[in-house]
């Protein structure tokens, strides 16, 4: 992490024996120096539920900063039915206007102006109508989504010792922890951080799990593909944008050297 990354999101328990931070990735637990004094059910469901809140604040943090799946899955719907009703030229001027990107002033009788380059009209739609599919089906509410992050779908990991045991879920990176009979006397800072590396391990094991039923689902594309597709199409209109005015450099630059 830079100098300039935000520190993580921490998340304390009421009685201040249990931190969590980062809780929505990779969470890291620490616990209060007295946190062992308690019996090891009452600290491992302590360190559940403080997790699970954590997961929670992790999350309604992350909703306000960045756009949903749905506006994503929107954006992507727009775009398709402009191209369909309008053609690319049209989606182009809107992408224009919409970035703020200047057009540049020409006289009526410039040729530039009097011709402008007609687009191709063999836009790769499949492949739009693909990613569209692929993220009805899988986000929020999606079928596909439901039988991916289901409530059937869990990691687990054991501690070394077998003193601690973590259970990861799609919605909670950790779920559930168990811990041993002699998991304390590991003392405060070494059994906080097994559960950490535990954690880390669970969640592993639930990637795992989850590519396995993607495999199931016949999906065509792989698990880390899915998770990446809402911030790809969000880039496209922008490269839509700069591969068009390439081409409309090039076409100007074809029609003043035949009228030279």
């Amino acid at each position: 992490m830079s100098e300039n990354d935000p520190a993580p999101p921490s998340y304390t328990s009421a009685c201040g024996t249990v931190t969590v931070v980062g809780g929505a990735e990779a969470p890291v637990v620490h616990l209060s120096a007295d946190a062992t004094r308690l019996p090891a059910r009452d600290l491992a469901d302590l360190i559940t539920w403080t997790a699970r809140e954590a997961a929670d604040a992790a999350r309604d943090d992350q909703a306000h900063e960045s756009r949903s799946a749905a506006d994503a899955l929107a954006e992507l719907k727009n775009l398709r039915d402009g191209l369909r009703q309008d053609g690319l030229e049209a989606v182009i001027e809107r992408k224009r206007t919409e970035y703020g990107a200047e057009q540049p002033a020409a006289d009526p009788s410039d040729p530039r102006t009097m011709s402008r380059l007609a687009l191709g009209g063999d836009f790769p739609m499949a492949g739009l109508d693909m990613a569209i599919a692929v993220l009805e089906r899988f986000g929020p509410g999606g079928s596909g989504a439901a039988q991916v992050e289901g409530e059937g779908v869990v990691g687990r990991a054991d501690g070394p010792e077998e003193a601690v045991t973590v259970e990861a879920t799609a919605q909670y990176p950790i779920a559930k922890v168990l811990l041993g009979i002699h998991a304390r006397e590991l003392g405060p800072e070494a059994l906080a951080k097994e559960v950490t590396e535990t954690a880390a391990k669970a969640a592993a094991d639930l990637r795992e799990r989850q590519r396995a039923r993607i495999d199931g689902l016949g999906l065509p594309l792989s698990m880390d593909q899915v998770g990446g597709l809402p911030a790809e199409m969000n880039a496209y209109g922008r490269k839509i944008l700069g591969q068009s005015e390439y081409l409309r450099r090039q076409h100007d630059d074809t029609i003043r050297r035949l009228h030279e």
